[in-house]
């Protein structure tokens, strides 16, 4: 057994029992707090408890696929006024308002998604401060439905015939806390949470493992609207009265800095940020002024000393504990083979074609009138000098670029522009000319995101923890780690992916693209970074892929792997083909050797 998984297991447990012991305190203070605290502080609980439920929903978006909006208020609003006038103009009961805020936020929330399918960062930002505007104005000025400025007043709050009072809607509010927790819990400890900080944090290469970027977009949004909608049903039966004054521009800003200075794209994050923000200030009521310098002083000194959030300083000083225990006592496990890669040889002999391939940007060819033919089962190599539009090549290939003209059929398909989600479950799988890892995610988690698309468990069975979840994730990380012992990184699994060299990063993507389990795999100099040593072990994986039936399309400038592995090589210049067969005929081309060389080498 690797020494890692002791060491790391042992800290582990001894963490998780402290963090365990540390969650049963705290839910039996939240318990106990209402018979030990006045009515004030019960009060000022169950505001907490809301903007908890607000910001955690906030996070999905924001913290975990990278969606910065500035529409939390208007959203948040629009799930209160929608349970306000469902429970009073429509006489409706509680459950039937909840249940109409989620609509109509995901109805928001697919406004706002739509622009997300082209633009993001701060353009998303300000797209989504005029959804801000828009709902507020709708606040204010629909005053036979809103009532306006004025403000809407709700009937005492009751479930099931039942009013509630004070002290019982501190436990109902606490009782959706809880359930909003767990469900946070349930999703990002699933394939869907690892998908959604892969398109957070590279969308090219999230594409590449078969994500859909613009649907998780949609589907990330979605949640954390309905999450927040949520959030607004539970305040405005809790208050019993609303005002568009609540849900402006500064209650935006107030979620975004919870979630900021607890830290994004953690569980605990946004409770942590909301105590923060809503507890310290209290302490300085007694001077207003002071209070507004001293919350601002706290904000700039917390995100400087801490710019991963509070959490993200106790992640970072107990990393064991996120740790995966799926691949633990993996010491009697079978030797790896890459016999379970094995490809099906039915099909065309010809697994790749590639006729009359153009993509030109303005008036530069950067590749012109391009034909290749990759034989099934071989290595196929594809050279040129510097600047000769070979990464350009298998950019158009595995539908990163479109090109425009000619056609690329792969297996007898023909997937000329098909997006790259499309093209890996058709079973191509590629690594990049410079390095792609989602670097939120432990090195286990990068390969496992190879193998995403084998999941078949549901979103339901992520959030409640399935058997089929469970043997689903324990199979893929099973399967990730012998990728990573093929290529000797099984001792770094729960490393940052950061903290290993240039030439590890590379063999790490090579481990990911074969956990795809692909037909055809397109290295784009994977060589680059690595030692000899290492150039040497890479040219024996590549070897043992192809015997398994994988096609393999190599860019390399490596000559001494490519002449020693390829059973053929292109060659290109400009981007034109300027010869190609095998590495003998290639070696002695002389128009091969001019494009090398500079000069005209004279024949015999």
């Amino acid at each position: 057994m690797p020494r890692f998984l002791t060491k790391t297991g042992s800290l582990q447990k001894k963490y998780s029992a402290w963090f365990n012991l540390l969650i049963v305190v705290l839910l039996l203070f939240c318990l106990v707090f209402p018979f030990i605290a006045g009515n004030y502080y019960m009060r000022f609980a169950i505001i907490i408890f809301i903007y908890m439920i607000l910001s955690i929903g906030y996070d999905i978006s924001a913290g975990y696929c990278g969606l910065l909006t500035l529409s939390a208020a208007a959203i948040f609003g629009a799930g209160a006024y929608a349970s306000a006038i469902t429970i009073t103009t429509l006489k409706l009961p509680f459950f039937a308002g909840m249940l109409a805020a989620m609509v109509v936020t995901g109805l928001i929330s697919l406004t706002i998604s739509l622009p997300a399918y082209k633009v993001k960062g701060h353009y998303l930002a300000l797209i989504s401060l005029g959804i801000l505007e828009i709902v507020h104005r709708i606040l204010n000025d629909w005053i036979s439905l809103t009532q306006g400025a004025a403000g809407f007043f709700l009937p005492p709050w009751s479930i099931f015939g039942i009013t509630l009072t004070n002290f019982s809607k501190y436990y109902v509010i606490f009782f959706f806390l809880i359930l909003a927790v767990l469900f946070a819990w349930g999703l990002v400890k699933s394939h869907w949470g690892r998908d959604f900080l892969a398109v957070k944090n590279d969308e090219i290469a999230a594409a590449g493992v078969g994500i859909n970027n613009r649907k998780f977009k949609v589907i990330a949004l979605l949640v954390s609207s309905m999450m927040i909608g949520v959030a607004g049903s539970l305040y405005a039966s809790y208050s019993e009265y609303i005002s568009p004054d609540t849900f402006g521009f500064y209650l935006t800003i107030l979620v975004l800095l919870m979630v900021i200075i607890g830290g994004s794209g953690t569980l605990s994050g946004p409770a942590f940020g909301v105590v923060v923000v809503m507890i310290v200030p209290e302490f300085f009521n007694a001077s207003p002024d002071l209070k507004q310098i001293v919350f601002g002083a706290l904000l700039i000194i917390l995100t400087q000393i801490l710019p991963g959030g509070i959490a993200g300083r106790i992640k970072k000083r107990f990393r064991a504990i996120d740790d995966n225990t799926d691949i633990e006592n993996v010491g009697d496990r079978p030797p790896i083979s890459f016999e379970k890669f094995k490809v099906n040889a039915d099909g065309p002999e010809n697994i790749l074609e590639v006729s009359n391939l153009t993509r030109r940007f303005g008036g530069l060819t950067a590749v012109g009138n391009l034909d290749i033919t990759v034989k099934k089962g071989t290595v196929h190599s594809l050279i040129g000098p510097n600047g000769a539009g070979k990464t350009t090549t298998v950019n158009m290939i595995t539908g990163i670029d479109k090109p425009t003209e000619g056609s690329v059929t792969f297996n007898g398909e023909n997937i000329t522009g098909m997006e790259p989600f499309l093209s890996v479950k058709r079973g191509i799988a590629r690594t990049y000319q410079h390095v792609r890892l989602f670097k939120d995610m432990r090195v286990i988690d990068n390969v496992a995101m190879g193998g995403r698309i084998y999941y078949t468990y549901s979103m339901a069975g992520a959030i409640f923890h399935s058997p089929k979840k469970r043997k689903e994730e324990k199979e893929a990380y099973l399967e990730a780690y012998d990728c990573l012992k093929l290529i000797g990184l099984e001792d770094k699994a729960n490393f940052d992916p950061e903290s290993l060299s240039a030439g590890q990063q590379k063999l790490l993507e090579i481990a990911r693209a074969l956990c795809e389990k692909p037909k055809l795999m397109v290295l784009d100099e994977p060589c680059a970074g690595l030692n000899e040593t290492e150039v040497a072990e890479l040219s024996e994986i590549i070897k043992a892929i192809k015997n398994v039936g994988i096609t393999v399309l190599m860019i390399e400038h490596h000559m001494s792997i490519v002449m020693g592995i390829s059973d053929y090589i292109t060659v290109i210049d400009y981007g034109r083909k300027i010869a190609e067969g095998t590495p003998a005929e290639v070696s002695v081309d002389p128009a091969v050797r001019k494009a090398y060389l500079g000069e005209e080498v004279p024949t015999c």
